[in-house]
């Protein structure tokens, strides 16, 4: 065997725990409709991934609104790999919660507030109890984040 895939099943293993408590939490989070939760995760995601290193790295140091790049619903769907329709139900959706808003023609963001609801973080913080899990987990068979 190559050393490239050793231990592959065991990191396997322990990406596929880490994905099965993401998806608890996220169901916790939102209600039990992961495909909101997914698209909502798209959404946030996707207006701060140009934020980078310490930029708000901490818990109670949310990106201002202002900071969020928009996304369509077409983004959103092509990157899900979804049917338009099916996202932009969600959208509307994530619109009546207050967990998405409208940013003039640009597009949609999550904004600060929705980030800063008690739901939210308190599944933010179970979301890094996991990742650092994992990545203690994948240490323990040799494999170090780069």
């Amino acid at each position: 065997m190559s050393e490239e895939y050793a231990n592959a099943r065991a990191a396997s293993r322990y990406a596929t725990d880490y994905i099965l408590r993401w998806v608890e939490i996220a169901n916790e989070v939102h209600g039990s409709d992961l495909l909101y939760a997914l698209v909502f995760t798209t959404l946030w995601a996707g207006n701060c991934s140009h934020i980078r290193g310490g930029h708000y790295a901490d818990i109670d140091e949310v990106p201002p609104d202002h900071e969020r790049r928009p996304l369509t619903v077409r983004q959103v769907a092509d990157s899900l790999d979804l049917p338009y329709e099916t996202v932009r139900r969600r959208f509307v959706e994530m619109l009546e919660r207050g967990m998405a808003q409208r940013v003039g023609r640009e597009g949609f963001i999550v904004p600060q507030s929705a980030l800063a609801k008690p739901e939210v973080l308190q599944g933010l913080r179970r979301s890094h109890q996991s990742l650092t899990r994992f990545l203690k987990d994948l240490k323990s068979i040799g494999i170090e984040a780069a």
